[in-house]
């Protein structure tokens, strides 16, 4: 037997795959915030989900309870309109990436051609939210 295939039958043996798939883009952001952290990708992604599962604490499900009154705020500080604010499940800005938005389940935005959208300026980040809808059935 190889090195190469002893090194396939092993990572066969103990371990399991996960693809994941990502909105055009955010691959190099994820490599980047991996590389910040000195780990790879599989380990950054992994360290994510562990993180939840041991904690017993997930931010995102912490999120699908609703917005706190200060989150509120900041999206009416971004002039996000009621109508598109309820269609949100998360969002962040960071100065070095811009403007984060994840729609809600059964909801799709046209530019972006999915649930997620990300832009630098809030201009840009009010005109593409306004193309959000319910997908329709």
């Amino acid at each position: 037997m190889t090195r190469t295939e002893y090194k396939n039958q092993h990572a066969k043996e103990h371990y399991e795959r996960i693809n994941f798939t990502f909105q055009k883009g955010l691959k190099d952001t994820i490599k980047k915030a991996a590389s910040e952290m000195n780990v790879s990708v599989n380990e950054y992604l992994s360290l994510l989900v562990l993180d939840d599962m041991v904690s017993g604490s997930s931010r995102i499900a912490k999120k699908r309870q609703g917005f706190s009154d200060e989150q509120r705020a900041m999206l009416d500080s971004w002039q996000v309109g009621k109508k598109y604010q309820d269609m949100i499940e998360d969002f962040n800005f960071t100065k070095g990436e811009g403007y984060f938005i994840r729609l809600k389940k059964g909801f799709i935005n046209d530019v972006t051609g999915s649930r997620i959208i990300l832009c630098e300026k809030m201009h840009d980040m009010r005109m593409t939210i306004n193309k959000s809808h319910k997908i329709e059935a």
